[in-house]
C-alpha cells in the first residue's frame, strides 16, 4: 500500500512539474507571440528593440529546463525557421541591431514571425487582418453547449475588414448554436454547404514556393476566402463544436488525378470504415453538386479520390490501399508544420474538455500552447482508485 502511495504521489508531483513548466513556457510564447502581432514595428521588423529587450530578459529569467524545453521542441520542430532564429540570438546575447541586421537579410521584413515559423510566411498587417492577434486572447468562446464570439473579435472583423466579415461570423454562430441538437448527417450537411457557400476558393499566395498556411475558421470567416485546407478545417472545427469527437474526424490530403493534392474533411459514422467526404470541389469537375456529401467509396469510383492522409488534433495516420488507416508515431506538427497554427488559433473555438487528453507528451500540441485539464483530473481518479 505505501509503495502505492508513493507511486501516486511520484505521479502527482511530475503531473504539477509538467504544469509549472508549461505554464512558464507557454507564458514566453504568449509573450513572443503579443509582441509579435501588435501594431508596433520598428525597421519594418515584427519586434521592436523594447521588445526584444523584454523578451531577452523573460528568457534569461526561465528556469534551465525551461529554455531547454523550449529551444529543444522549436529546434526539432521548426529548424532554420525564423522564430528560431531569434530564440538563438536570445540565448547569444545577441544585440538588437546585429538580430536586426541579420533578420533582415534573411528576408524577415514585414513578417509575423510566430506565424511565419509554421513555413507560411504571413506579414503583421494580414496577421492583425484575419484577426489572428485576437484569436488566443480569453476565455473558451464555446461554453455549455453554447457559442458566442465575444464582442471585441466581432467588433475588429468589422472594423478590419468590413461588414460582411462580421455578418458571416454571426451567421456561422447562429448556425452552431442552432444544430446542437440535430442528428449528425444533418450537422455534416449543413456544415458543408454552410462553408461551402459563405467562402470563396483562394489559392494561398505562398503555395507556389511551397507554403501553405492553415487559417483558423474566423480568419477564413473573416477573410471570406481560403484554400482547400482552410476548407477543411473550418468544417473540422465546426463539427468538433457540435460534439462530433475527434476520432471520427480527419482533415485528409487526398490525391485526385484531374487536381492533384487536395484537402477535405473525412467523418466516419460510429462502427464505419467508409466515411464521408465534405467537400469544397464544384460541380464542373465533379459531375456531381459540390453540396452533395458523398461516400469515400463513391468519390473514389466517381474521380478517384485517393486519401493519402489524416489527422485531427491528437494523431495522424496514412491511408492503405484498402481505405484502411495505419497510425503514424510522427506527431502531425513534424510532417505538416502548417496543421499547428491553425489549431492553435482554434483551440478558444472549442469546449475546454477537448484538450489535454494528450498522448505524446510534450509533442502534443495541447502541450505546446499550456492546456492540461485533463492532468490533474487523471492523477485525482487514479489516486481515488487505489485508495479504494
Amino acid at each position: 500500500m505505501k509503495k502505492i502511495l508513493w507511486l501516486i504521489y511520484f505521479c502527482v508531483a511530475v503531473t504539477h512539474s509538467l504544469h509549472a513548466q508549461s505554464g512558464s513556457v507557454a507564458a514566453f510564447n504568449t509573450l513572443l507571440r503579443d509582441f509579435d502581432l501588435n501594431a508596433d514595428t520598428q525597421k519594418d521588423y515584427a519586434i521592436t528593440a523594447v521588445e526584444y529587450d523584454r523578451l531577452r530578459t523573460a528568457w534569461q529569467n526561465l528556469a534551465p529546463a525551461n529554455k531547454l524545453q523550449l529551444h529543444g521542441v522549436e529546434h526539432n520542430y521548426w529548424d532554420d525557421i525564423y522564430v528560431t532564429k531569434l530564440l538563438r540570438d536570445l540565448i547569444a546575447g545577441t544585440t538588437w541591431e546585429e538580430h536586426v541586421t541579420k533578420m533582415m537579410a534573411l528576408g524577415a521584413r514585414g513578417l509575423a514571425l510566430t506565424l511565419s515559423r509554421y513555413k507560411s510566411p504571413i506579414t503583421v498587417t494580414e496577421a492583425r487582418n484575419n484577426l489572428a492577434d485576437l484569436l488566443c486572447k480569453g476565455a473558451s468562446m464555446f461554453d455549455h453547449g453554447q457559442f458566442q464570439i465575444p464582442d471585441d473579435v466581432k467588433a475588429a472583423a468589422q472594423t478590419r475588414m468590413g461588414d460582411k466579415a462580421a455578418l458571416r461570423l454571426e451567421k456561422w454562430e447562429r448556425m452552431i448554436n442552432s444544430l446542437q441538437h440535430s442528428t449528425d448527417r444533418e450537422k455534416i450537411e449543413a456544415v458543408n454547404k454552410f462553408f461551402n457557400h459563405a467562402i470563396t476558393a483562394s489559392t494561398d499566395k505562398g503555395a507556389a514556393n511551397g507554403y501553405d498556411y492553415w487559417q483558423s475558421p474566423i480568419e477564413t470567416l473573416v477573410r471570406g476566402k481560403g484554400d482547400c485546407d482552410d476548407f477543411a478545417v473550418a468544417k473540422y472545427v465546426s463539427l468538433r463544436m457540435l460534439g462530433i469527437p475527434a476520432g471520427q474526424l480527419r482533415l485528409s490530403v487526398v490525391m485526385q488525378p484531374q487536381a492533384g493534392h487536395h484537402a477535405v474533411l473525412l467523418f466516419f459514422p460510429p462502427r464505419e470504415t467508409d466515411p464521408w467526404v465534405l467537400d469544397n470541389l464544384g460541380s464542373k469537375r465533379l459531375g456531381s453538386d459540390a453540396d452533395a456529401v458523398l461516400r469515400l467509396q463513391a468519390r473514389r469510383n466517381l474521380d478517384d479520390m485517393t486519401p493519402l492522409w489524416g489527422m485531427n488534433e491528437k494523431l495522424l495516420t496514412r491511408f492503405q490501399d484498402d481505405l484502411s488507416e495505419e497510425k503514424i508515431s510522427t506527431y502531425p506538427y513534424q510532417m505538416f508544420p502548417a496543421a499547428a497554427a491553425t489549431f492553435i488559433n482554434s483551440y478558444r473555438l472549442l469546449p475546454q474538455s477537448a484538450w489535454g487528453q494528450c498522448e505524446k507528451g510534450y509533442e502534443c500540441i495541447c502541450y505546446r500552447i499550456g492546456i492540461h485539464q485533463g492532468d490533474a483530473e487523471t492523477a485525482a481518479r487514479t489516486m481515488s482508485f487505489e485508495e479504494k
